[in-house]
Parts: structure tokens; sequence; C-alpha cells
């Protein structure tokens, strides 16, 4: 089922107003219902991790792990791949896993790209997954793109700061906001503002982020091929 949802019915505030007042500005949280972010499951995270070395391949060329330094470990780059019982452990530690790129992972968050990039032209989808309260995660930083966190499932609490990455370094950053995301809500984060996160238990995050549209140079989006959907007539 595509649970992917227009970008104008995402903003409380409508296009014009968000346009005008909080692109690039100032930050917003969207209160919704548990079930409206439904675009990644547990079951899917276990099926993928699971994928790991499946009949001598690597199927996780896109996933990061943040340890308890806040360092990240990058599948993709690293010169030792570890393997699937090495990972576990670190996921029952406590260490959170990122898979970046992931809109391909299902049909509803490569839709759901596709909404947003019918505003802001092309972007991409990271998932952010961790196991327990008071996972490893990233230490107060900043983003390069407009970000639209989709809050999944459990609960994280988020801490905006008051400055951007041209007014200090991340640690003399300050906070002016502590706010919990539960399941269904929105949280919208301009370009370059400080913030970092707890995690209160288990939960599943995903990020639809962009760059300004008018300087990204890129081409469109590559389509979804219904595979199954032909085999099924």
């Amino acid at each position: 089922m595509d649970r992917s949802i227009d970008f104008e019915k995402l903003l409380p505030m409508g296009i014009e107003k968000f346009e005008k007042h909080f692109r690039n500005k100032q930050w917003f949280v969207a209160k919704g219902k548990p079930e409206r972010f439904n675009h990644f499951s547990w079951e899917q995270l276990d099926e993928y991790l699971n994928s790991s070395d499946l009949n001598g391949y690597d199927r996780l060329p896109q996933c990061q792990i943040i340890n308890e330094k806040g360092n990240k470990y990058c599948h993709k780059k690293a010169e030792k791949k570890m393997k699937k019982d090495e990972m576990y452990r670190y996921w029952k530690r406590g260490d959170t896993f990122v898979l970046t790129l992931c809109e391909f992972l299902n049909k509803t968050m490569w839709n759901q790209c596709m909404k947003f990039e019918e505003y802001y032209g092309r972007g991409c989808a990271n998932l952010y997954c961790s196991s327990k309260q008071d996972a490893h995660c990233f230490k107060t930083h900043a983003d390069a793109t407009e970000n639209f966190l989709f809050h999944v499932r459990g609960t994280v609490r988020w801490y905006i700061m008051n400055e951007y990455e041209w007014d200090c370094p991340p640690e003399d950053a300050t906070v002016n906001k502590v706010i919990d995301l539960e399941e269904g809500d929105l949280l919208y984060l301009p370009i370059k503002l400080y913030h970092r996160v707890d995690t209160l238990g288990p939960r599943i995050s995903i990020s639809y982020h962009f760059t300004d549209a008018k300087r990204w140079k890129g081409g469109k989006r590559k389509p979804w091929y219904d595979w199954i959907g032909d085999i099924n007539g």
C-alpha cells in the first residue's frame, strides 16, 4: 500500500506561508496520528539486515553505524567489512544504524521522494534506526540540507539549537527547544541549524532531505518498475 503524502498536505501553514516564513528560516513540528508515517517497519528492517552476505553477495552498501563516540562506520567504504553477527552485536549494544539513500527500499518511500521533488527537485531519504533507550547517536551537528523528519516508531527527544553552523562550532551551540517526537510527528529543520537527539526507546525515523533546487544540477529520478505487478498481471 502506498502511504506517501502530497507535499502541501504535510504543511500545517500551507505552501505560501511556508515559503515566506519557514523555509530555511524557522523549524516547526506538526503532530500527527501514529499511523501517518508507516513508510518503513521493523519487519522490513529485519529483512534488510538479514540479507547481509546472502548467497555470498553484499547487500548492505548504504548501511552506516554510529558508535558510542559518535563516530561512523560506513559499510560501503570500510576496508574490513563487518559480518552479520558482528553487526548484530553493535545493534544490541545500542549503536544507531543509518540507511542512506534508502528510498528504493519500498515504493512508499520512493513515491514520497517524488512528491517532495515536485516542489524541491531531486532529493533522497535516510533511515535512522535504534534498538534501545539512550542509543549511540550523532553529536550536535548541522546538515547541509533541508530536512523533513518523519517519525515512524518509538519516541525521540530532539534538542533544537539557537545557532547555525556559521555562528559557532557545534560544542558552543545552545539549546533553543527540547521536543519529544512521537509516532506520526513531522519535524522540519532548515539548512545548517544545529541539533542532536536522544532515543527514549527503540525508534525508526526517516529524513527526507533536499538541497536548494535552483542549485541542484542532477537529473530526474529513475522510474520505479513494478516487477511483481507484471508477474501477477
